[in-house]
């Protein structure tokens, strides 16, 4: 599989990645901008981040820019430094949730996230045996601690809700929250009692890998939610921009459930804004949108599409499935540490538990993403043949192709990790979806056994819903 992806890089280090590589893109990105322009740099807790980050520094610097060294901290304090400074530039070394042994590189340059376009030119630029160079003489470099004034940012933003009394636990899962997040929640919430788990930041997460939407690496954290009988657990990813909640029961909230709740924390707030979703979620979150008077506006799945329509929208909140929450005052960008301070302030509003919301939620019946190996040179055959096979219903036609039936969707898309095709439906009710599946996998001779056999081995009989819990 390529390193390119449609808007970052993720490849193997042993193999794919080289400092030449990050030199080479560093030179190009600052090309991008004029010389001394300020460009902010950082990564994450991984073995070889530290010699990528020093190689995409030189880059930057014979590029002639101003490079601010920010070290391994999670994601969004780059970015918040990025709006701080003022920066024309930003870029993360990591792999996010990716395993120990593959890295990456995320990057904005001005405000906007890297388009497809964005990620084939840097690709081209780093191809070249000369990079092109400008003659403006090198940048400079500088290193900055940017934790206190991030801080001191959630501090003054949620000063109103300082005295919250709420016991949580944190999941670092070894990654760049560790030694961090409860830090700098106990300072935002002086009264809180926060308590952690896997909050050493390790390069190899422990042996495991730091993804917070797998259920099966939270059920620690769930234990000790029930186990302390705290009001709130969070799970973090690797580069800590992505999380999960558990509720006061030791329950783990889908990503439509933690999306149903924060967009309750609007209230009216989100009345006439736009609402940015990524097209895998059910059909339970735009219409909790509508509920609430927002204007629902879906988009392919992946950080930097979600960011950027958020940006094009003037959209006030946005989610992802894989668990990355957006706002319209971060510049349409996200922030993990920012959305638990959210979450923490509304059940403080409201009076109630997580698990009372949770429960509110409307039922969803859908599948989770279902992967079946399929040629990546067969993927353009196999859509067009879902198109071809249901050309009297609707379709959408962001990332694969949804189809639209009277009780319910189904989305097929290529995966970007893997050689396969990716699979997601939804349905009224049990009974609707297994019809819908498995009417959808007769109509696909190449891959229908391969599919209903991942349904039936991911679903389970009984299946079981979205609030059934």
């Amino acid at each position: 599989m390529s390193i390119y992806k449609p808007c970052d890089i993720r490849g193997k280090v042993d193999g794919q990645l080289t400092p030449r590589l990050y030199r080479r893109w560093g030179t190009a990105l600052g090309g991008q901008l004029r010389p001394r322009a300020k460009f902010v740099i950082g990564g994450d807790t991984r073995a070889s981040t530290p010699a990528f980050m020093e190689a995409l520094a030189d880059g930057l610097c014979r590029a002639g820019m101003d490079v601010v060294e920010l070290g391994q901290l999670p994601t969004p304090m780059v970015y918040y430094a990025h709006r701080r400074l003022r920066a024309q530039g930003c870029a993360v070394v990591t792999a996010s949730h990716n395993p120990a042994d593959t890295n990456g590189l995320k990057w904005m340059i001005g405000n906007r996230p890297p388009t497809s376009q964005d990620v084939a030119a840097l690709r081209e630029a780093a191809a070249r045996r000369q990079p092109r160079r400008r003659r403006c003489g090198a940048g400079s470099r500088r290193e900055l601690d940017i934790s206190y004034d991030y801080v001191g940012w959630l501090q003054q933003k949620w000063v109103e809700w300082r005295n919250a009394r709420v016991r949580i636990v944190l999941d670092a899962m070894h990654g760049t929250w560790a030694l961090r997040a409860r830090r700098y929640l106990q300072a935002v919430f002086p009264l809180a009692v926060i308590l952690v788990i896997r909050d050493s930041p390790q390069p190899d997460f422990g042996g495991a890998v730091a993804d917070c939407s797998r259920a099966e690496l939270l059920e620690a954290l769930a234990e000790t939610v029930d186990h302390e009988r705290a009001d709130l657990g969070i799970a973090f990813d690797g580069d800590g921009d992505r999380l999960t909640l558990v509720d006061n029961d030791g329950v783990v909230l889908t990503a439509e459930e933690a999306t149903w709740v924060l967009l309750q924390s609007f209230g009216r707030q989100l009345s006439g804004k736009a609402f940015v979703y990524d097209q895998t979620f059910s059909d339970v979150v735009p219409r909790a949108a509508v509920q609430l008077g927002g204007r629902p506006l879906v988009e392919r799945g992946g950080h930097g599409f979600i960011c950027a329509r958020m940006l094009d929208a003037d959209a006030l909140f946005g989610a992802e499935v894989s668990g990355h929450f957006f706002y319209g005052e971060l510049s349409g960008g996200d922030d993990a540490l920012m959305s638990v301070c959210r979450v923490v302030a509304f059940l403080a509003d409201s009076g109630r538990s997580l698990a009372w919301w949770r429960r509110r939620c409307p039922r969803a019946y859908v599948t989770p993403d279902l992967r079946v190996p399929v040629d990546p040179r067969d993927h353009q055959s196999v859509l067009e043949h879902v198109q071809a096979t249901w050309m009297g219903h609707p379709q959408r036609v962001l990332d694969g192709v949804r189809i639209d039936f009277p009780d319910g969707w189904a989305l097929v898309r290529g995966s970007l990790s893997e050689p396969a095709l990716t699979f997601r439906f939804e349905s009224r009710d049990w009974h609707s979806l297994n019809q819908l599946v498995w009417r959808f996998c007769d109509a696909m001779p190449r891959c229908g056994d391969a599919l209903w056999g991942r349904y039936e081995e991911v679903m389970g009989n009984p299946c079981r819903a979205i609030g059934e819990r």
